[in-house]
C-alpha cells in the first residue's frame, strides 16, 4: 500500500473514526514514533544507507556518518588500498580491541572495527595510510511532514506496517487498550513479512541468508 503523509493522515482519522482537534493535531506525533518504531524493528536493506571518506593517518577513529540521517547500526565497513585492493573490516567488541592492540598509538593495516558510542568506530590497527573508505549502515528515513516531506521509504514500500504502527499509537492515544492490541497484531504480522523479506534478499545462492557485516552466515532464517 503506497501512501503519502496526507493519505495516511486522513485513513488514520478515519479509521479511527475521530474528528477531534486534539486528535488531529497528534497524528503527526503518531506517524513519528511509528516511523521510529519501524527503523528499530525492521531489517530492510531498505534503511540501508552508503557514505565514503578517508582514513586519517594514525587515528583510530572515524566518526559515523551524520548526514543526510544519523547512522544508527553500522553494516558493515571497508577500505580500498592504494593498489585498488578493497579489504572488510571485522565488526569485534571494544575489549576485543584493547586486548588486541593495546597501543593506540601505533599504525598498521587495519583489520577490525568496534563501535566506540554513538557517533564514532574505532579502528585497530590504527591506519598507516589514508585508505578510502566505505561504510555501510542503517539510518532512518527522512521523517514525513505536510508538505516538505510527503513520501519516504516506509510510505512507499511499508505502507501496511507504517498504517498499522500509527493506529497502535492513535489507539493508545484515546485510551483504548483493546484496540491498540488489534492493530499491534496487524502491524506484529506485517513486520514479520518485511523481515523475512529481507533475509531473502541476503541469501547466497538462494540457499542461506548472508551475514552483512562477513564472517558466518549465523543470521535467523526465514521462510521462503
Amino acid at each position: 500500500m503506497a501512501l503519502t503523509f496526507t493519505s495516511l493522515v486522513s485513513r488514520i482519522k478515519q479509521t479511527a473514526e475521530n474528528d477531534g482537534t486534539e486528535f488531529a493535531d497528534s497524528v503527526p506525533d503518531f506517524i513519528d514514533r511509528a516511523e521510529l518504531r519501524l527503523t528499530r524493528e525492521i531489517d530492510s536493506l531498505g534503511l540501508t544507507n552508503f557514505a565514503t571518506s578517508f582514513f586519517v593517518q594514525g587515528d583510530p577513529f572515524v566518526t559515523k556518518p551524520a548526514t543526510p540521517n544519523r547512522a544508527l547500526v553500522i553494516r558493515n565497513v571497508n577500505f580500498t588500498t592504494s593498489t585498488g585492493q578493497r579489504t572488510q573490516l571485522l565488526l569485534r567488541s571494544k575489549d576485543y580491541l584493547n586486548d588486541y592492540w593495546r597501543d593506540r598509538t601505533s599504525v598498521g593495516v587495519p583489520r577490525y572495527f568496534a563501535n566506540f558510542g554513538a557517533e564514532q568506530i574505532l579502528i585497530a590497527p590504527a591506519p598507516v595510510s589514508s585508505y578510502a573508505i566505505e561504510m555501510s549502515y542503517v539510518a532512518q528515513p527522512a521523517a514525513l511532514a505536510s508538505s516538505t516531506n510527503e513520501e519516504n521509504y516506509y510510505t512507499q514500500y511499508c505502507g501496511n506496517a507504517l498504517f498499522y504502527a500509527s493506529m497502535v499509537e492513535a489507539t493508545y492515544w484515546m485510551k483504548n487498550p483493546a484496540a491498540a492490541a488489534y492493530w499491534d497484531q496487524q502491524y506484529q504480522r506485517e513486520a514479520m513479512y518485511l523481515n523475512n523479506e529481507a533475509r531473502r534478499a541476503r541469501r547466497d545462492d538462494m540457499e542461506i541468508a548472508d551475514n552483512p557485516a562477513g564472517g558466518l552466515n549465523n543470521l535467523q532464517q526465514g521462510t521462503q
